[in-house]
C-alpha cells in the first residue's frame, strides 16, 4: 500500500510538473518524505535465537567472541562476512541511546542471504555472562528503495527462499550456531563446568539442534 502511494505521488509530480512546477515538485518532495521515513523506520526481524547464562563466568565476553570467530574461520564457510559493531535495540547502528557491541555475521553468496544476518552478543549479568545470538533479517537500504519500483523484487532478491536458498540459510546459521557452542563449552570447561548439559537447541522456523 505504501509503495503503490509513494509510486502515484512520484510519477503524478512528473506529470504535474508539465503544467505546475510548484504542484509537481510538492507531490515528489512529499513521496521522497515518506521514502526517508519507510527507511528510517525499517527493524530487523529476528527469525531464530538461542541463548545461554553461564554462571560464573563475569568478564569472559571476549574470550567467547574472540573463540567464535577463530571457529568461524577454521570452518571455511564460504563467502562468510564478520564485522564487529554496536548497536542500538533495532538492531541498526544508532547515534543516540543505548548501544550495545555485536559480532554480526552474514553469508554473502548471494542477495537473499545476505539480508540474514546473524548478531552474536555476550553481555555480563551479575556473576555470569549472558551469551546469546539471533537470526535477523532486513533488507538493505539500497534494496529498500528499489523494491519501490514495480517488477523488481525478485531481481534484487527479495522474492520467497526457494529450497536450494534454505539449504544454504540452515547450514550457514547452524554453521555459525556450532561454532558459538565450541567457543562457550571451551570457556565452561575452562572455569569447571560441565558443557553436556548445553540445551543446544535454537528458537524459531529452522529449529537447529
Amino acid at each position: 500500500m505504501v509503495k503503490a502511494i509513494v509510486n502515484l505521488l512520484f510519477f503524478l509530480g512528473l506529470f504535474l510538473f508539465i503544467f505546475s512546477r510548484q504542484a509537481g515538485i510538492f507531490l515528489i518532495a512529499a513521496a521522497v518524505v515518506i521514502i526517508f521515513i519507510i527507511i528510517a523506520e525499517r527493524k530487523a526481524v529476528i527469525n531464530e535465537e538461542w541463548s545461554i547464562l553461564i554462571r560464573g563466568a563475569q568478564g569472559q565476553r571476549d574470550k567467547v567472541i574472540s573463540a567464535t570467530k577463530e571457529h568461524i574461520e577454521i570452518s571455511k564457510a564460504p563467502s562468510i562476512e564478520m564485522k564487529e559493531e554496536e548497536v542500538g535495540p533495532s538492531l541498526t547502528p544508532s547515534t543516540f541511546g543505548e548501544k550495545r557491541a555485536f559480532l554480526i555475521v552474514a553469508d554473502r553468496r548471494n542477495l537473499k542471504l545476505g539480508n540474514f544476518k546473524t548478531y552474536i552478543n555476550a553481555n555480563d549479568y551479575g556473576d555470569s555472562l549472558f551469551v546469546s545470538w539471533y537470526l535477523t533479517y532486513m533488507p538493505d537500504v539500497w534494496q529498500v528503495l528499489a523494491s519501490l519500483v514495480p517488477g523488481t523484487r525478485k531481481i534484487i532478491g527479495l522474492d520467497e527462499l526457494n529450497l536450494f536458498n534454505k539449504q544454504d540459510l540452515t547450514a550457514y546459521v547452524t554453521c555459525v550456531h556450532n561454532c558459538l557452542l565450541e567457543a562457550v563449552e571451551k570457556l565452561m570447561m575452562g572455569i569447571g563446568q560441565e558443557p553436556s548439559k548445553i540445551d543446544r537447541k535454537t528458537r524459531g522456523f529452522l529449529g537447529i539442534s
